[in-house]
């Protein structure tokens, strides 16, 4: 069932009826030009004339793939327009375009005028375009995310349209190319754009204040579509049901920004604010009830589900604030607004240039050419030059007023003003909101205190690992007893132990210094909320007039200037005016058609026939810049007047000295954010230096548990053929001796025989030892020995009890945890090998806490135990040489 908040809206094509392009656009070339340049043209009018046809037929069907077809049109059109001249006076091409109205199809206009057919064109390409973006499904996150672009391109294509060709439309314009009707048009698609926007952020799931923010914006977008209906171009032309989803979809996402800035309160704790928020949406929702209906019950239905979270956010905040936090509720008008966000733009078209179009390539006149390029530069030069006329009278007006201290004096003289506070600081209190202000602190703060709970997260991990590795070592030990001769845990891991201890310490002290800035910032956090223009301007003296005026009548000298000020607004908003009616002018200054018709004899004659056309707007921007000189003139001698009336040098100095507070707090707030910002590099680098620290331990861990399943392996081995052997000489001992003849045995049983009793003698030379093959002793490695060859290799031990070792040793020899890996004596009877890979035996990573104030890091000599680390300042006690290859610990510096 569809909903008020997935609802959206599409245009539907103005459609047409066949049209013929071809015979009379040839009859015009047979008169103008010759039957030669008639017949050349041929393939290029057939092509125009089935393409035309094509879009005709293909308006029975779906319009999705029609896009294509209407811009290639649209370009043939381009062709045509600057080669033949059409409309109804003698001499020109007569053809007749007929289209239908896209809102109200029974009504059908037709012109004679190819910028008509170039509008309508547009118009359906625009339409297609949202009828796209309808189709896209918008359950998924690529699908909103392509229906947003769609709808920013549809509105760039009404916008254009009514730039360029809707301008040029015959008199009388049809309704659906007015301009009202095509900026309502571009606002809609724009809307819809911004609502694809706010429904991407919430399946992203991004923070309430965001989505309060992005609501609000398509509210108020919505709110810009509606009151064009109520305009007399369009007043009767459109069903009611678009005015009352206009009106909903605004409401409706008015709705939509209280409830998410309510979730964004009740987040923060702001339990009053909350509920002030929550009960204005309740009402607001009542309104967008009664216009979903108006739409349909359908829609209205789709509300039900929205109103019932709605009752029950407002239910549970009111409880818990009457049974909790007991907060007096404000008056909504006392809760701070929601800021909209616009994260939309229409996107102009780039598909429209005819440049390529290879159409009737000899059919443009030289000369008809070179005259229509003359009176270009023509215009273009008398439109540079009001232009620029009018650019420099609104750069002085600029200029004088901000040497004249205007208007910042006179707000000064009606109450509180920024004006009172000195510019630089005005300056730094602009930068410290810029930033976010407290707010800015307060969220610093929290990204610290995710990043410190990461960290201790990680210290867990590292010590689980090592705990559970020395729980397996410490079993192994009690199952094999004196078999086993693997390394202790104690041993290989006093390292690692070592330098988590040293990030744990480092933790602690650095709590510390979280505890004081978080102090300084509650004992300063009213004064840093105070950081606002209005808020500074309140603490500043304010300007007055004098008990005691000795010279002009202080009142005088402010009627006056205001008079001024408000004759200079009034000649800029004029400027404005005066820009638009010259673009516009120029934008629709079309003279081919006329130019082709009166030939080249007559051209300079046309020229200034319409020229003439820009006399009028040429004598107004005059007036404009002459005006706006002699009161910019009067302004000035006013401002001398008052600022000697009031005093304001002397105000300006009093207020100087007033601002010594707010400089102090200003000095306290950028202290606060250089200690919190490098409190976060702190804890970054920390987290990653115990990232590092975390992978070791596993791989450690890792490795000892292979050693250890490898070594139980061949213990059991062992013993399997101990037991084996010991059996096999009990069976030949219990054997009973041979009957005493001359039969000889085969020589295979002679040679059993013969091994038997080679296996019984060793046994009684070597008793408790295992019969097997004789493997040579490996030697005992020394630190003058030859390394063993690169690449992987088998690591050697030597026997247990003097037993051979396999021709596959299980596991090698750990190194002891050093910043080298020096050589040592074998364990129990096995010799250690180098070929372990270095990650979990290799120098540790560990980083030393110090500041770049400090110099270099000190050093932990080898073989000493790591100093008390001190994430503030300074090491406490001896500087210490660190193992080789550490990395870097973050460090904080001393809190001031």
């Amino acid at each position: 069932m569809p909903s008020a908040s997935s609802v959206l809206l599409a245009i539907h094509i103005k459609r047409t009826d066949n049209v013929e392009l071809k015979n009379p656009i040839l009859s015009y070339i047979r008169e103008t030009y010759s039957d030669r340049e008639a017949e050349d043209a041929v393939d290029d009018l057939v092509a125009i004339q089935t393409l035309r046809n094509e879009l005709v037929t293909s308006q029975a069907g779906s319009q999705l793939t029609a896009k294509d077809s209407y811009i290639k049109y649209y370009k043939c059109l381009t062709s045509i327009e600057t080669r033949f001249p059409i409309s109804n006076e003698k001499g020109n091409v007569r053809i007749s375009f007929p289209w239908t109205d896209a809102f109200r199809p029974s009504k059908k206009t037709s012109q004679s005028n190819i910028h008509y057919e170039k509008a309508a064109v547009l118009f359906n390409v625009a339409a297609v375009i949202s009828q796209q973006a309808l189709q896209v499904d918008r359950a998924t996150a690529d699908g909103i995310k392509e229906a947003c672009k769609l709808f920013q391109e549809a509105a760039g294509m009404f916008g254009h349209l009514k730039e360029s060709e809707g301008a040029k439309v015959d008199n009388p314009r049809p309704v659906d190319l007015s301009p009202e009707c095509l900026s309502m048009m571009e606002k809609l698609m724009m809307a819809q754009a911004q609502e694809c926007v706010y429904h991407k952020a919430v399946m992203d799931k991004k923070s309430p204040g965001t989505l309060a923010r992005l609501a609000k914006q398509a509210g108020n977008m919505y709110g810009e579509v509606s009151p064009i209906f109520n305009q007399p171009a369009v007043v009767q032309h459109f069903e009611r049901s678009w005015v009352a989803h206009t009106k909903m979809k605004a409401s409706l996402y008015d709705v939509n920004a209280l409830m998410d800035q309510a979730k964004q309160y009740n987040s923060d704790t702001k339990i009053a604010f909350e509920i002030a928020t929550l009960s204005e949406a309740f009402v607001r929702m009542q309104s967008v009830k009664a216009l979903a209906k108006a739409v349909s019950s359908e829609m209205a239905d789709s509300l039900k589900s929205q109103e019932e979270v709605l009752t029950l956010a407002l239910t549970k905040a009111q409880k818990d604030n009457n049974t909790v936090y007991l907060e007096r509720v404000p008056a909504f008008a006392d809760v701070p607004a929601v800021q909209p966000a616009i994260l939309v733009k229409a996107a102009p078209p780039t598909n429209l240039d005819a440049s390529s179009e290879n159409l009737f390539s000899g059919l443009i006149p030289d000369s008809s050419a070179k005259a229509l390029s003359k009176y270009t530069d023509m215009v273009d030069s008398i439109s540079r030059e009001q232009l620029t006329a009018l650019a420099d009278a609104t750069d002085a007006a600029r200029i004088t007023l901000k040497q004249a201290e205007l208007p910042d004096l006179l707000e000064a003289l009606d109450g509180v003003s920024s004006a009172s506070v000195p510019e630089g600081l005005l300056r730094e209190i602009e930068e410290v909101g810029s930033i976010g202000g407290p707010q800015h602190l307060q969220e610093i703060l929290t990204e610290m205190g995710e990043l410190r709970r990461h960290v201790e997260g990680d210290l867990s991990a590292c010590q689980a690992a090592l705990d559970e590795e020395a729980q397996a070592d410490a079993g192994a030990r009690a199952q094999y007893g004196d078999e086993w001769r693997m390394p202790t845990s104690a041993t290989l891991a006093k390292h690692y132990w070592e330098k988590l201890h040293s990030y744990r310490s480092t933790m602690a002290q650095a709590g510390e210094s979280d505890g004081k800035v978080i102090q300084r910032l509650r004992d300063h956090e009213a004064l840093f909320a105070a950081l606002t223009p209005d808020a500074a301007a309140n603490q500043l003296p304010r300007l007055q007039a004098p008990l005691v005026s000795t010279g002009a009548d202080p009142a005088v000298v402010v009627a006056s200037l205001r008079r001024n000020m408000e004759g200079l607004s009034q000649l800029s908003n004029d400027r404005a005016g005066l820009e638009d009616r010259l673009k516009e002018l120029k934008a629709r200054d079309n003279i081919l058609p006329k130019l082709m018709a009166a030939g080249s004899a007559n051209t300079d004659a046309l020229f200034e026939r319409e020229l003439k056309k820009y006399d009028a707007l040429k004598a107004d921007v005059t007036a404009n810049v002459g005006r706006n000189a002699e009161l910019l003139a009067a302004i000035s001698r006013d401002a001398q007047a008052f600022k000697a009336v009031f005093e304001v040098p002397a105000w300006r100095a009093a207020c100087e000295g007033a601002a010594g507070g707010i400089k102090a707090t200003l000095k306290t707030y950028k202290e606060v954010l250089d200690h919190l910002s490098e409190g976060l590099r702190f804890y970054m680098s920390l987290q990653e230096a115990v990232k590092q620290h975390q992978q070791q331990c596993s791989d450690y861990a890792y490795t000892r548990a292979l050693q250890r399943d490898d070594m139980r392996q061949d213990l059991d081995r062992r013993r399997r053929e101990v037991r084996e052997s010991k059996a096999a000489a009990a069976a030949v001992a219990a054997a009973p001796p041979p009957p005493m003849q001359h039969h000889q045995p085969p020589p295979q049983q002679q040679q059993q025989q013969h091994h038997v009793q080679q296996q019984m003698a060793y046994m009684s030379l070597n008793p408790g030892q295992p019969a097997g093959p004789s493997y040579p002793p490996y030697p005992m490695q020394t630190p003058h020995s030859a390394p063993p060859p690169p690449g992987p290799q088998a690591p050697a031990y030597m026997s247990y009890g003097g037993a051979p070792p396999p021709a596959n040793p299980p596991y090698q020899q750990q190194q002891p945890y050093g910043g080298q890996q020096q050589q040592q004596p074998a364990y129990g009877g096995y010799q250690q090998q180098q070929g372990y890979p270095p990650a979990a035996y290799g120098a540790p990573q560990v980083q030393q806490p110090y500041h770049g104030s400090y110099g270099a890091p000190p050093q932990q000599q080898q073989g000493q135990q790591p100093a008390a680390l001190n994430p503030y300042g300074s090491y406490g006690g001896q500087q210490q040489q660190p193992p080789p290859q550490q990395t870097q610990q973050p460090q904080w510096p001393q809190w001031q």
